[in-house]
């Protein structure tokens, strides 16, 4: 295939964001080399899953991450709020040797993939033209207006923020949560604001993580701990990425507090578990939104990652679930027969289904979030001892917590 990708400049931020970076233009780093200092980390970070791991090795792109870099997750720790007059619930512990995997999930930081994936993209060819491999082409625009083919086999046409046009079989819009391209092409979506806004950064901390990620649900929200490597850390210490999903008047109000006085509250929401924390990166957030779509595909375009089906992050499967759409795209494209020019050409029966084969997996995961929501959301007094009941069953039951390893490494 011929490719181009459309993106601004300077979308690959270290600040948390609905859309996911994009690759920039530009020289990258030599493979798995970082050229971060051990003392800087980006505080946008990603818990990928086995599945995503092997992905991004078939591409090429695993290799390039510098391992210092990157942490495993062993193990995962979650904790519920010990309610009035209610006895404190178990620790629901899940590990990836009760898993049968090699890792839950490892840890990378937002500009180490973006690196990564910019590297393995200057090395990869698209169709072969005289017998060379056409080079992936990069635009730096933003789209203004998108044009569906006239006729089943006619091209999508995207007018650019340059005044130029570009023509092709495909168009697959991955711009995040306010997805132009996906508003272009007619495609309703329901954006909803969850009225939580997700608090970043990351601590030092006193006492080591064990390659466990940990997770407290409370009224003030959801606390994420998350292992960072331990590169120039001294013994026996740790280093962590927050992920706080508090209700939005509570965030405001921690960032305007500053980086030192959300260290002492996390380390009582999360009951001093990894000792002193002292924070080492910018403190960012953003308001957190779903997005749901009945369609994800039209004639010549579609539509994947948060553009289709943006998540609440406690889980950590937003990235997962559009690298899922990554894989299942390819393997139809993959599957569809070369034109006389020898090039793939997209059809509408091809990309429908690519939409039925993700539509059960996305489904599931936005309604298993559902349920989350719902459980460790706010509810009535009465309630609160049978989901305390419920949680401690959770944490009783080796088998249910296989079933949720299952459902987090796929």
């Amino acid at each position: 295939m011929r490719v181009a990708l459309v993106a601004p400049r300077g979308r690959n931020g270290s600040t948390a964001g609905g859309a996911a970076g994009s690759p920039a233009t530009g020289s990258a780093p030599a493979a798995g080399l970082s050229t971060a200092p051990a003392s800087d980390w980006d505080n946008r970070v990603y818990a990928l899953s086995p599945a995503s791991r092997d992905l991004l090795a078939g591409l090429g792109v695993w290799q390039r991450l510098a391992p210092q870099r990157v942490a495993p997750v062993y193990d995962m720790r979650l904790y519920q709020e010990r309610a009035p007059g209610v006895a404190d619930p178990q620790v629901i512990h899940l590990d990836a040797y009760r898993g049968r995997v090699e890792a839950l999930a490892w840890i990378v930081e937002n500009r180490e993939l973006v690196a990564a994936l910019t590297a393995a993209l200057g090395e990869t060819g698209g169709a072969a033209t005289g017998g060379a491999a056409v080079p992936v082409r990069e635009i730096d625009a933003q789209v203004s207006g998108l044009q569906l083919p006239a006729s089943p086999r006619g091209p999508t046409t995207l007018q650019l923020s340059s005044g130029t046009s570009i023509a092709a079989h495909l168009v697959i819009a991955a711009d995040g949560v306010e997805s132009t391209v996906r508003a272009l092409a007619g495609l309703p979506a329901q954006v909803r604001q969850l009225g939580q806004t997700a608090v970043v950064t990351n601590f030092d901390a006193s006492e080591p993580h064990r390659d466990c990620a940990w997770q407290w649900f409370g009224e003030q929200g959801i606390v994420a701990l998350l292992p960072l490597p331990l590169s120039g850390r001294p013994a026996g210490t740790g280093r962590v990425s927050l992920v706080w999903s508090a209700p939005d008047a509570v965030a405001e109000q921690a960032l305007a507090d500053g980086p030192e006085a959300l260290a002492a509250r996390i380390e009582t929401l999360s009951r001093g578990q990894l000792g002193k924390l002292v924070a080492i990166s910018p403190l960012a957030a953003v308001p957190l939104r779903s997005v749901r779509m009945g369609r994800t595909a039209a004639p010549g375009c579609v539509v994947i990652g948060d553009a289709a089906h943006a998540i609440h992050p406690m889980a950590g499967q937003g990235m997962n679930l559009g690298f899922g759409d990554v894989a299942v795209l390819a393997d139809v494209l993959g599957a569809l027969p070369r034109s006389a020019s020898g090039t793939i050409e997209p059809d509408w029966p091809a990309l429908r289904r690519y939409e039925r084969s993700r539509r059960e997996a996305v489904f599931a995961m936005q309604k298993a979030m559902d349920a989350l929501g719902v459980a460790f959301g706010p509810v009535p007094r009465p309630l609160v001892g049978l989901r305390s009941v419920a949680w401690s069953l959770v944490a009783r039951t080796p088998w249910i917590q296989r079933r949720m390893i299952a459902h987090a490494v796929s």
